[in-house]
C-alpha cells in the first residue's frame, strides 16, 4: 500500500523596505527577522495557509512598511549567506530595545525647556540682570520682549507632545525647522554670564541633536 504523500509547511519570505526592529516581534510572532545588509528586513517562517498570509501582509500595510517582495520557498531551503543579524523575534527580548525616535525627539525637547527655565531663574539671582536686559534689548520695548521668549519658550513645550503625535514627514521637518528657530534664539537673544553660556551650550547641543535625528529618521523605525 503506497503511503498518501504527506502535506508540506508552506514556507514564505516577504522583504521589506528597511530595518525593523524588536519592537514589532508581538506583530510577527513565530517568524524570523533577518536585518539585510542592503538594509532591507526579510521576514520568513511557515504560514498556515492563505488566510494567514494575507494576514500577515495585512499587518504590514497597517504599519505603514513597503512591501519589497512575497516568495513562496521550501521549507528545508537553507540560506548559508544572509546576515549573521538574523535572530528569532520571539527570543529578542534579552536584546536592549532601540528607542523609539519619537520618544527620543520629545525627550530632548524636555532637556532644552527645563534649560531654557533654569538660566532665567538663575538670572534673576544676578544683581542688575534687569538693567543688563534693557541694555540688550535697544529700543525694542522690554514687554515685547518678554513676549517673543515666553512664545519661544512654548513652542519648545508644545514639541514636546507634537513629536510623539505627529505623522512621520510633519513630525521629521517640525522638529528640523523649530530646532534651528530656536537656535537661533537662544545663541541671538542670550546674555553674557557665565551660566547663560554653559546652559546654552547645553540646549544648542541638544537642539542639533534633534536636528540630526530627525534628518537621519526613516519610517520604518518608528
Amino acid at each position: 500500500m503506497i503511503d498518501p504523500p504527506r502535506s508540506t509547511a508552506l514556507h514564505y519570505e516577504i522583504r521589506i523596505r528597511g530595518h525593523l526592529d524588536d519592537r514589532w516581534a508581538e506583530w510577527f510572532d513565530g517568524l524570523t527577522i533577518t536585518l539585510e545588509d542592503d538594509g532591507d528586513t526579510l521576514l520568513s517562517g511557515p504560514v498556515i495557509d492563505q488566510a494567514a498570509l494575507h494576514g500577515l501582509l495585512k499587518k504590514v500595510r497597517d504599519l505603514g512598511l513597503l512591501l519589497v517582495s512575497v516568495n513562496r520557498v521550501q521549507f528545508q531551503e537553507s540560506h548559508p549567506n544572509r546576515s549573521k543579524q538574523e535572530k528569532k523575534m520571539n527570543t529578542s527580548a534579552t536584546q536592549p530595545k532601540k528607542i523609539d525616535t519619537k520618544t527620543l525627539l520629545s525627550t530632548l525637547w524636555v532637556v532644552v525647556i527645563l534649560n531654557m527655565l533654569k538660566a532665567d531663574i538663575l538670572s534673576l539671582y544676578i544683581p542688575g540682570s534687569a538693567e543688563q536686559l534693557a541694555k540688550t534689548a535697544g529700543d525694542t520695548p522690554i514687554p515685547l520682549l518678554m513676549l517673543g521668549g515666553a512664545i519661544m519658550m512654548e513652542i519648545s513645550i508644545v514639541m514636546i507632545v507634537l513629536s510623539r503625535v505627529l505623522k512621520y514627514k510633519v513630525n521629521r521637518w517640525t522638529n528640523i525647522i523649530t530646532s534651528i528657530i530656536t537656535i537661533a534664539f537662544v545663541v541671538g537673544g542670550g546674555a553674557s554670564y557665565p551660566h547663560y553660556i554653559f546652559i546654552a551650550t547645553v540646549e544648542v547641543a541638544c537642539l542639533l541633536l534633534i536636528v540630526w535625528f530627525a534628518w537621519k529618521w526613516r519610517s520604518s523605525e518608528g
